[in-house]
């Protein structure tokens, strides 16, 4: 009698684990194989998970049709297949498909979603019409179908679960998400073989082995320009390009620009607009301390502490694999008053109780600023972290007029909170309607050459509302204009 409930973990529940496993590590992996190129914003994620969900509806409706129609376990097998065969389509077409997308003036909404309908929605469908096939499969009679329905359930998101976490916090840290792809569909390979393995024996072998064909071809990295990193808190795209006339080496997290650069000449002067001034502005105030948020390369900070060698540099970083990364392709060098944190940058700027003469915040997604730095509950907590006679400084993707002019009003208003004066200049090269701008807030007058005041025009958000996708949206339109 205590072995009882063991009827019920067969070959199906099995196949239940795997399904769940391998839907959320394909969600997770498809979301990250559109940064590059669609971005990685909520409105991506929220437009491959509704498509994804969407699919997967469809495919519950299909199949329960289907399985009260037919009722064949080898039909399971021929579904694992065709999932399997969709998920090694979408690796052998996405290298192509999305940088065309992506060239389109289609808002990213739609791109997004476009994206997800012909790359994942394919086997989400058909991963949606096994589910309702093993319940009819595995239901013996009426007295236990619900332990038989429940018990498929529970492993499918048992195996939901372990797919979510294993993915996130193991597999992008340590492979690609194209390599996690092909575990995806390896897997849902393996699992059609466990139903039935003599049945159509020959057929169900030549279809496996075109499969694994085209996993092999799909395996071959794609031809690019860009060095591809995966951790697992982003995707990372190093390459090679020319900037004001000299080669220089950069990083991306998205479509939308270059986060961090060097000159390849070995030089360690700031490649970039805002990053000189940055420099420029903490070094005219001769810190003792300064408080970096976002290190990207750490580019800055090592400029910074060849400059000023005893002050204390302390840099806040979400990804601890950017420590390596810098050092291997950016020529990082460590120096000795260079403290890194790995942290995310309003956690730590929460809970430290350490203050600074300087804190430079420069954390961006691609071309966005998290929404938690754009609150007036940060600005509180920023202003308890600098001392009295202290600066901060921002880079603000913004402008002075148009909808970027939204994005510009809201990052201030959350630092105006506890700072009262503050200041700016925009990247003169820049158009109005968008671009790096470099603004200083302080609790007393702090003038420099160059910078305007700030004309607050919008109360700041709180951590209960905050429009960041709705504005960074609006403005993201200014770069197609003339």
């Amino acid at each position: 009698m205590k072995y009882k409930y063991l009827r019920f973990l067969n070959k199906y529940a099995t196949i239940s684990f795997l399904t769940g496993f391998c839907l959320m590590t394909f969600e997770l992996a498809a979301a990250r194989i559109l940064a590059p190129t669609i971005g990685s914003s909520t409105y991506v994620w929220t437009s491959v998970i509704g498509t994804i969900i969407a699919a997967l509806s469809l495919g519950y409706w299909a199949g329960g049709i289907i399985a009260d129609k037919r009722k064949q376990p080898l039909d399971v097998t021929w579904l694992l297949l065709a999932a399997s065969s969709a998920v090694t389509a979408c690796l052998l077409v996405y290298g192509e498909f999305l940088p065309t997308l992506a060239e389109s003036e289609m808002d990213v909404r739609f791109q997004a979603v476009l994206a997800a309908l012909v790359l994942f929605a394919p086997a989400s469908f058909v991963l949606g019409m096994i589910s309702p096939y093993l319940v009819k499969l595995n239901v013996r009679s009426l007295t236990s179908s619900g332990r038989s329905v429940a018990s498929l359930s529970a492993l499918n998101s048992i195996g939901g679960i372990v797919g979510t976490f294993l993915t996130g916090f193991v597999l992008f840290g340590y492979i690609g998400s194209r390599q996690t792809i092909i575990i995806v569909a390896v897997l849902l390979l393996v699992a059609s073989w466990m139903i039935l393995w003599r049945s159509r024996f020959m057929p169900r072998v030549g279809l496996s082995l075109l499969v694994l064909l085209f996993l092999a071809i799909a395996s071959i990295p794609l031809s690019s320009s860009r060095i591809q990193i995966d951790t697992a808190s982003a995707h990372y795209g190093i390459q090679d390009f020319y900037y004001n006339n000299q080669p220089v080496r950069g990083l991306t997290t998205g479509p939308s620009g270059i986060q961090s650069a060097v000159a390849l000449s070995g030089s360690k002067e700031p490649v970039f607009w805002y990053t000189s001034e940055l420099a420029r502005l903490t070094l005219d105030k001769k810190p003792q301390s300064v408080l970096v948020l976002g290190g990207g390369t750490f580019t800055l900070p090592e400029y910074l502490a060849q400059k000023l060698p005893d002050a204390r540099i302390d840099v806040v970083e979400i990804d601890p694999k950017l420590e390596s990364i810098a050092t291997q392709y950016f020529g990082y060098d460590s120096p000795q008053n260079v403290n890194l944190i790995f942290a995310d940058a309003r956690t730590y700027i929460n809970q430290t109780d350490v203050t600074y003469d300087v804190i430079i915040a420069d954390v961006y997604g691609d071309s966005s600023i998290p929404f938690s730095l754009i609150t007036k509950e940060y600005g509180h907590a920023v202003a308890a972290r600098l001392n009295a006679e202290g600066i901060v400084l921002a880079n603000i993707i913004g402008g002075e007029t148009g909808p970027c002019r939204d994005v510009f009003d809201a990052a201030n208003a959350a630092y105006l909170q506890k700072l009262r004066y503050g200041s700016y200049r925009m990247n003169p090269t820049s158009d109005a309607r968008r671009g790096n701008i470099i603004t200083l807030y302080s609790s007393q007058s702090s003038e420099s050459s160059g910078f305007r005041s700030i004309t607050n025009r919008t109360t700041a958000y709180d951590d209960n509302f905050v429009p960041a996708e709705r504005l960074y949206s609006a403005c993201e339109s200014q770069r197609s204009l003339p």
